[in-house]
């Protein structure tokens, strides 16, 4: 139902005022992801901040980091890309103490922490006092249904996903920082 305006002024008032609305969405948005950048925050299958994992070799390392912060056993003997980036997405989802949300809240069915490869873990415990609003999250609409990974998820150009990995030849994963202690 449109709404109706007493007169022209009033038409272009509501007018203006939405489109400040939509400028300061718009400017919260490019200011909440300029720091997810330069904090270097990664969401699935990504190598570095909205950079995907562009090889094979770059993905798994990138889903070994993420089972290993979740607390989930590494690359399995036999086991493809396909299967190991399934397993981490499922491992995500049934993570307990992250904050991650599979209830839908806000139009996305899954809402997770980001993933920081430097610190080789999710965005938490994280830092309140800078960033008073909680972790950066990521929300995907429907990926919590059946079927979502499957339909969704592709493997890096250099392979098909279905190659069992060669968990000998695995490299070392970056170390994880040592924890801070309180003085």
């Amino acid at each position: 139902m449109k709404k109706k305006y007493k007169n022209r002024a009033e038409q272009q008032e509501a007018y203006r005022e939405r489109v400040k609305a939509k400028e300061e969405a718009a400017a919260e948005a490019a200011d909440l992801d300029a720091q997810m950048k330069v904090l270097n925050l990664c969401g699935f299958s990504e190598i570095a901040f909205d950079t995907p994992a562009q090889t094979c070799q770059d993905e798994i390392r990138v889903h070994r980091s993420w089972l290993r912060a979740l607390e989930q056993p590494d690359v399995l003997a036999g086991e493809t890309l396909r299967q190991l980036a399934k397993r981490t997405w499922d491992a995500l989802l049934s993570s307990e103490g992250l904050g991650v949300d599979t209830g839908g809240g806000g139009g996305f069915d899954v809402f997770y922490p980001l993933f920081s490869p430097r610190q080789q873990h999710f965005q938490i415990p994280f830092d309140s006092t800078r960033f008073p609003g909680g972790p950066f999250c990521e929300g995907i609409r429907d990926a919590a249904k059946p079927g979502w990974f499957e339909e969704h998820w592709k493997p890096p150009l250099d392979c098909s996903g279905n190659e069992p990995i060669d968990i000998r030849d695995l490299p070392s994963l970056p170390p994880k920082p040592k924890a801070r202690t309180a003085a």
